[in-house]
């Protein structure tokens, strides 16, 4: 592995701590917080020897597209060089007490708030945000009051001198975070790699994403994430597409010629070793109100906005 200074943003600072345990392209020589994506981004960028931790996707909230358009539109040499996923645990923690106190106030940032819903409603807790799990902990430690609930995980509980009200207090406790490791240059690659790429169509035809699918398709390239985003420009959008190949493959290359000769701008997010542990998974299952083959044909007509035939 390559020793590096590793980035990493102070509000994920339980989960990338745990990202950081299962790095395989680097070596940590020292492990540094910064406030923000960009702060992050910026240092990669202009110092060699560096590599930032960024969360871009999680159980709850899906893509986290405001890192990934940081990564996309404000950096020309950063690359994603690995994928690591990480499971997120929220348990309740409150000051020692002498005996059962009934909690009052739930304290965290407001994404544990958000995802710590039913306990709170559940209980009957009023709510009280902040910037970190950290500075929940502390606020609940200073406050001296056991009524004041901490939501965070439990290695961040622990080094504040709480104990624990309830585990798993999060909606979904198979939650996961995905976070990029991000770097100068692209990684080498392994024999089980995945590549983004940010396509840009060459104007708003009709079209324009079946070509680029296409290519792919036609040179036996596998495509496992596409997501587009709005432009500025005339083209209107781009699309961000994730392959299970790396970008040196033939069969990729192959590829990513025949976009250009389409007229397809073409961006390297990276190439990066396939992650084949446990993967981020949405709590939802499909969609209520779908329909499909089996549904009735009154159901199909609400979809398509005709009147069912006559049986």
């Amino acid at each position: 592995m390559e020793p590096a200074v590793l980035l990493h943003l102070t509000s994920q600072a339980p989960l990338a701590r745990r990202a950081v345990e299962e790095l395989t392209t680097v070596n940590p020589t020292e492990v540094l917080a910064m406030a923000t994506v960009s702060e992050v981004l910026e240092t990669v960028e202009n110092t060699p020897g560096c590599a930032g931790l960024l969360p871009v996707e999680d159980s709850y909230e899906g893509l986290n597209t405001a890192v990934l358009d940081r990564l996309v539109f404000g950096t020309s040499h950063v690359f994603v060089s690995e994928e690591i996923v990480v499971a997120e645990s929220v348990d309740a923690f409150r000051v020692p007490s002498d005996g059962p106190v009934a909690g009052r106030v739930a304290v965290s940032e407001p994404r544990h708030i958000e995802h710590c819903h039913r306990f709170i409603r559940e209980n009957g807790l009023f709510t009280h945000f902040v910037g970190s799990t950290a500075e929940a902990c502390r606020l609940v430690r200073d406050s001296g009051d056991p009524t004041l609930v901490a939501l965070a995980p439990p290695e961040v509980a622990d080094a504040f001198g709480l104990v624990p009200v309830a585990e798993a207090v999060d909606d979904m406790p198979a939650a996961r975070t995905r976070f990029f490791l991000v770097s100068q240059g692209v990684a080498a690659p392994t024999g089980d790699d995945k590549t983004t790429l940010v396509l840009t169509q060459p104007s708003d035809r009709s079209g324009n994403l079946q070509r680029f699918l296409a290519a792919f398709t036609g040179h036996e390239v596998n495509l496992v994430a596409l997501h587009s985003r709005p432009l500025q420009s005339a083209a209107e959008f781009c699309f961000t597409v994730t392959a299970e190949a790396h970008v040196t493959e033939p069969r990729m290359v192959a590829a990513i010629e025949e976009m250009w000769a389409v007229g397809a701008q073409i961006k390297v997010v990276g190439s990066y070793p396939h992650w084949r542990g446990a993967q981020v998974v949405s709590p939802f299952v499909e969609p209520p109100g779908s329909v499909g083959r089996q549904s009735s044909a009154a159901e199909k007509a609400m979809v398509l906005g005709t009147t069912p035939s006559p049986a």
